[in-house]
């Protein structure tokens, strides 16, 4: 039988033991975690939460910044058969109450800052871990008792929770084997010209990974993460370099800063980086365009991968003129496809034209609202699809996944939610996400929600949420008010009141008030007008 993958605890564990101890696993400012320790601690923290009375099976919750923290208690859930979820750290109580009810958490490790929100929210009877506290501190000197041993399954879950692209936050159930062919985690890409090495054994993915270490000239290492964790593109990212026997490294700093991560980059010979769209590329270009150091800063880096947002070509553009023999690899995917398509560019110019490419392996086609196949050569727009290697499905949703998982001529397919067309020349030419969801930043904003908090201020009489054109964010959120009255300081109590409920990234930058019915004669939310009034107004 075709060897496929492995579960991911069991493939760290082959891994250490293979590399070198002392390569570097995770990089966070000085803190520094060897393959040796990132597999003995792992193990600790396995055995700690079994302890604990934690069983297999159980949803384990990670609401941490991009710390090793976050890697060590992923790989420790997975080694004790627990079953991680992402959870974002910018959600207040009643968001992550629903969260935490609809996806049944049993632990949660989180950070001292939040740790008390966190607790509030989560149940009576759940274990809460402060990765700044005694507790966690016990959990990692956790004794192995006699026979102690990680589980195995390759089939065991990972959940991997989505920003709101496909309605409010779902849980994604990856079995580890179908992520490892859909993160093609087997494979090592070889200079252009020249096929890939393609593990055929868990030992043969170790050896590999232990000839190229990161001083090989093959190697990605380090590769510095920017985007978050708490977000698939992230998490994927992350994981995928670790199965490689990789070296990861993380900004020391609680938030994004784009001076901070030229430095880091600089200081650590990293060769790669991995961000989200323009929210990322445009501060990094701002800041390379404004240094005489630049070229010196990006020196290092061979590739800047990038998911989950816009990333504008003119960016790409000024990015590989700071290194021209930079690699800007831009790919569309989401938490249940992983990757689909991508587009590569370097300063010679863009694969397919700039268009999107589908990744080898899988099936892609294009289906209309119908399920009917939109074919080659036709000018007809429809919804990207997939085959291949795929999650289960969500969470407790099973309405959902029938109409994101479709069966189709016998076969599966993810309905990605993406639009696009056909190319003459067989790319993918991305149109943009197939409902309402408003991409800000990487972040995923569910219009639904933010209309409902604002909607319960008593001076509101309709609210309308809509994105608007932002140069660094790709959208920003707007609100089209229609108010009971005008009163002063209207746009300033709806603030104060939208952040006492939602995240930060939630909350309206633009208010419009307006006297115009925001509903259709039916009835139904009016959004081509709501639109029209924040474009005109933004």
């Amino acid at each position: 039988m075709t060897w496929q993958g492995e579960n991911f605890g069991v493939a760290l564990k082959a891994l250490a033991q293979t590399i070198p101890s002392d390569r570097p696993a995770l990089i966070h400012g000085e803190r520094v975690v060897a393959w040796g320790e990132f597999d003995a601690l792992t193990d600790r923290i396995a055995a700690g939460l079994a302890a604990r009375g934690l069983k297999p099976g159980d949803i384990a919750g990670q609401m941490l910044r991009n710390t090793p923290d976050y890697l060590l208690a992923y790989f420790g859930c997975i080694k004790a058969r627990l079953v991680p979820v992402n959870v974002n750290y910018h959600y207040k109580a009643r968001e992550l109450a629903d969260i935490f009810s609809r996806f049944g958490l049993k632990a949660l490790f989180t950070e001292s800052d939040f740790a008390d929100l966190a607790r509030e929210a989560m149940p009576q009877d759940a274990l809460t871990v402060d990765v700044g506290g005694a507790e966690w501190e016990a959990l990692c000197a956790s004794d192995l008792p006699a026979g102690f041993t990680i589980h195995a399954d390759p089939q065991a879950l990972f959940l991997t929770a989505t920003g709101g692209t496909t309605g409010m936050p779902k849980a994604v159930m990856w079995p580890m084997i179908e992520a490892w062919q859909a993160f093609n985690a087997s494979v090592w890409l070889r200079p252009p010209g020249t096929p890939p090495f393609v593990a055929t054994s868990l030992a043969g993915q170790a050896a590999e990974a232990a000839k190229i270490g990161p001083e090989h000239p093959a190697s990605t290492s380090p590769l510095l993460l920017l985007s978050p964790l708490m977000h698939g593109a992230g998490q994927f990212s992350a994981v995928i370099h670790l199965l490689k026997g990789g070296t990861l490294a993380m900004l020391p700093a609680p938030k994004f800063d784009a001076d901070l991560a030229l430095e880091e980059a600089r200081r650590l010979g990293a060769r790669g980086m991995f961000i989200v769209g323009d929210a990322f590329a445009l501060p990094l270009a701002d800041r390379l365009d404004a240094r005489s150091d630049a070229r010196e800063l990006l020196a290092s880096v061979r590739s800047i991968t990038s998911s989950g947002a816009m990333f504008s070509p003119a960016v790409k553009q000024r990015l590989i003129a700071h290194n021209p023999a930079l690699m800007v690899i831009d790919a569309l995917g989401s938490s249940e496809s992983s990757g689909t398509a991508i587009v590569i560019t370097s300063a010679a110019g863009s694969t397919g034209g700039g268009k999107f490419q589908a990744l080898p392996g899988r099936e892609t086609k294009l289906f209309d609202e119908h399920l009917n196949e939109v074919l080659p050569g036709s000018d007809g727009i429809g919804i990207v699809a997939r085959t291949g290697p795929l999650p289960l499905g969500y969470l407790g949703e099973d309405a959902k996944n029938a109409q994101t998982f479709p069966v189709i001529g016998g076969k599966r397919w993810l309905m990605t939610g993406d639009r696009a067309r056909w190319g003459a020349d067989g790319t993918l030419e991305f149109i943009g996400r197939d409902n309402m969801c408003i991409n800000t930043g990487g972040e995923k904003v569910f219009p639904e929600e933010v209309e409902a908090v604002l909607q319960a201020h008593p001076m509101v009489h309709d609210v309308r949420v809509v994105g608007v054109a932002d140069p660094r964010f790709g959208r920003r959120i707007a609100a089209v008010v229609q108010p009971k009255a005008h009163a002063p300081n209207l746009e300033a109590r709806l603030d104060a009141h939208a952040r006492d409920g939602l995240a930060g990234y939630k909350i309206p930058r633009l208010y419009v008030f307006t006297d115009r019915s925001l509903r259709l004669n039916n009835g139904k939310p009016d959004y081509k007008t709501a639109q029209a009034l924040a474009d005109g107004a933004g």
